[in-house]
This record gives C-alpha cells, sequence and structure tokens, in this order.
C-alpha cells in the first residue's frame, strides 16, 4: 500500500527591483524558541550567503543590524490542517495493526502445515490398522476348524484392535476440531487485516482530497509598491511612462519542520528580497513550491543561476 500525502508548500511572490540587500534577525515567536536559537538562525543566513554567492560569482546581500528583519512567526493550524493531522495519527496507528497482524502470520502458517501433517499421519496409521484387522478378519473366516480358545482369543484381539481403532478416530476428529479452530482464526486475521487495509486506504484518499485543498505558505517577503505616471511629449506625440517601483521591507517565515526546510525557505525569500522572481523549473530553489531536493541540500540548479544572473 503506498500513502501519498499531498500537502503544498507554496512561496509568496512578491518581487523586487534587483539590488544588494542588507538582512538581520528579527523577531522570533516564542512557540519557537525550543527549536531554534538566534545563534542556530545567524548561522542559517551565513550558510545561504556563501551557498548563494559562490555560485551567482557576485555579492547578493549582507547581514547588518540595521537591515531587513527576516521574522519567524507562529500561524496556528487551520481546522482543515487539524482534521488532516488527525486522520493522519489514526492512518498510522492502524498500518501499525497492519503490519502487527502481518507478523502473527508466519509462524502461525507453520504451525497449521505441521498440525495438518501429523494429522494426515495419524490418519494413515488408522487406515493401516483397520486394514491389517480386516486382513485377519478375513483370514479368520477362511479358517473352518476354530477351537473354543482360538475363537475367543480371535474375538479379543478383534475387539481390542476395534477399540484402539475407535479410540484413535475419536481423538483424529478432536484434532481436527482444533485445526479447524486455527484455520478460522488464521483466516479471521487475514479478514481483519483486509477491513483494516480497506478503511486505511479509504483514509489516505480522503487525506489526498483534503489536502489539495491546502496551500500552505512557509514563507513571504514583503514590500511598498510605488507607481509612478510620466506624460511627456516626443516627436510631437503624447507619451504617457508608467514606472513602478517595489520596496522590499521584511521576509517573515511561518513554519518549518526542519533546520533543513527553514534554510530552503529562508533562502528562496532572500531571492525574492533581491528581486529574483519564481521560476517553474523543477528541483529550483525559486519554484513556486517548496522542493525536496533544495530541504536535503540547497544548491542552485542551472535554471537559478540563469535567473539570478538575468533578474539581478
Amino acid at each position: 500500500m503506498i500513502f501519498k500525502i499531498l500537502f503544498f508548500t507554496l512561496f509568496s511572490l512578491s518581487v523586487s527591483l534587483a539590488s544588494v540587500q542588507e538582512v538581520r534577525i528579527g523577531t522570533i515567536d516564542n512557540y519557537y524558541s525550543d527549536k531554534i536559537s538566534t545563534k542556530e538562525l545567524k548561522k542559517i543566513i551565513d550558510e545561504i550567503e556563501v551557498t548563494l554567492e559562490s555560485q551567482v560569482g557576485f555579492d547578493l546581500f549582507n547581514y547588518s543590524k540595521t537591515g531587513k528583519p527576516i521574522d519567524i512567526i507562529y500561524m496556528p493550524p487551520l481546522k482543515l490542517e487539524e482534521k488532516i493531522a488527525y486522520k493522519m495519527k489514526v492512518l498510522k496507528k492502524k498500518k501499525e495493526k497492519i503490519e502487527e497482524i502481518k507478523r502473527f502470520f508466519p509462524d502461525e502458517k507453520n504451525k497449521i502445515k505441521k498440525y495438518q501433517k501429523n494429522l494426515h499421519k495419524f490418519a494413515l496409521l488408522i487406515n493401516k490398522m483397520t486394514k491389517e484387522v480386516n486382513n485377519y478378519v478375513q483370514k479368520a473366516n477362511r479358517q473352518r476348524n476354530f477351537t473354543s480358545a482360538e475363537y475367543k482369543n480371535a474375538q479379543l484381539y478383534v475387539k481390542t484392535k476395534q477399540n484402539r481403532i475407535d479410540r484413535d478416530i475419536k481423538n483424529l476428529r478432536k484434532e481436527r476440531r482444533s485445526l479447524r479452530r486455527m484455520i478460522d482464526k488464521y483466516n479471521k486475521k487475514i479478514y481483519r487485516m483486509n477491513v483494516i487495509a480497506k478503511e486505511s486506504n479509504r483514509l489516505s484518499n480522503q487525506i489526498n482530497k483534503m489536502s489539495r485543498s491546502i496551500k500552505k505558505i512557509k514563507g513571504r517577503t514583503f514590500g511598498l509598491k510605488e507607481l509612478t505616471l510620466k506624460t511627456y511629449y516626443k516627436d510631437g506625440k503624447k507619451v504617457k511612462e508608467k514606472t513602478v517601483k517595489n520596496s522590499m521591507t521584511k521576509i517573515e517565515i511561518y513554519g518549518f519542520d526542519s533546520l533543513q526546510q527553514l534554510k530552503a525557505v529562508i533562502a528562496h525569500e532572500i531571492g525574492h528580497l533581491v528581486g529574483i522572481p519564481h521560476i517553474n523549473t523543477k528541483n529550483a530553489l525559486m519554484h513556486p513550491f517548496l522542493q525536496k531536493n533544495q530541504i536535503e541540500n540547497l544548491f542552485l540548479i542551472e535554471a537559478d543561476i540563469k535567473n539570478f544572473k538575468r533578474n539581478f
């Protein structure tokens, strides 16, 4: 079974005119006090600077006490996120239960096979004893001259053997009932596992549908947009010119699952801070959706480098 969880992590897009920026550590919400320290955050920012600037080949940003703040703000989860989190916990328990049931099968299966093999041997033994008694009776019937003592001995022998066979048949039936109970228990476990697997698939589908509705923003770059309209005449013709200037003021981070993820989110937002737009290239740092490879190892791909050099 494969359970896919489709959370989309978006970046907010606000792009400034490219220029070297100065940044600083702003507010870190108390919610993150045990998750990251100021010292750790400064180290992350320094690592981002080295990684990005060594790849593009020029200065992008510097750390300064008067720089644009990078604030880490706690955003309470949405009701839908809480429902998804609850369903994921239930799904996890069901998957654990499935694994627990799976561990039951190998030993029980071997036990049933061994039991069946022994019962088969027992049944063959009873059949052999029955055949021997029948042969003895047939041989005795062909013998015409019996003394009284020989007749009584023959009857006693047949009776003793028949009692033994009846007792063994009774025990065989009892053991077969035990085997049937074992097989029933085994089949019930299979049925139970299939029911849980079906419930797990249903839960997984629900989680996937619900998570498609979530567009979770991890970070955002804020700024002011200034629109300037200028009208003038050129060569006797009226010309209207519009200029848009973005002045970036701060970066806000709304959550992170690990320091590696935080590093990727901050690097992406610093890209916006210095004027770099989104690109729809898989695995790119400046992709609108947070990329797994960037979390595992922050690194500009070729499309990123071209994007930086084209827009900075």
